[in-house]
């Protein structure tokens, strides 16, 4: 079984800044809502299933003041996945698929570097994240877990 636990954190480009036009005072400010906060591969015969389906998908809300700013959204594998007895799979076994598209991207992840989900402006937006993992004999059978980090950013 393969678990997969998220953090997720909203960067201002100019942290705390408040700008003045014509008077009244500007905020800037990025949240993101991702949930569930933990999802699961089953385990899964090879042979009968060579791409797993992760149990649910991962909802993600993105929420701007002023809704007209432009932002983006950077997904970051912590590392590869890891056993309790120290077996490892690549990480780059994992993939996704997302929606809407766009501003949603699909992707596979990579150990350790942040990639593009999303990038988007015009206020809020909720999109949906399929994940799927790469079957395989190969693997010694146990249960695997990561961090996957998800940041947004004001652009």
């Amino acid at each position: 079984m393969i678990k997969l636990f998220w953090l997720w954190s909203s960067l201002l480009i100019a942290s705390g800044l408040i700008l003045t036009a014509g008077g009244s005072p500007q905020h800037w400010t990025i949240t993101i809502n991702i949930y569930p906060t933990a999802i699961t591969f089953p385990p899964a015969d090879p042979d009968l299933e060579p791409v797993v389906a992760a149990d649910t998908p991962v909802r993600v809300e993105i929420h701007t003041w002023p809704p007209n700013r432009r932002w983006e959204l950077l997904i970051r594998a912590e590392g590869n996945l890891v056993s309790a007895g120290g077996q490892v799979i690549s990480i780059s076994n994992i993939s996704w698929r997302a929606t809407p598209q766009p501003p949603f991207r699909d992707g596979r992840l990579p150990a350790g570097q942040n990639l593009v989900l999303a990038t988007g402006g015009r206020g809020d937006l909720t999109g949906e994240v399929f994940f799927s993992f790469q079957n395989s004999w190969s693997y010694v059978a146990g249960e695997y877990t990561q961090i996957i980090t998800f940041t947004a950013s004001l652009l």
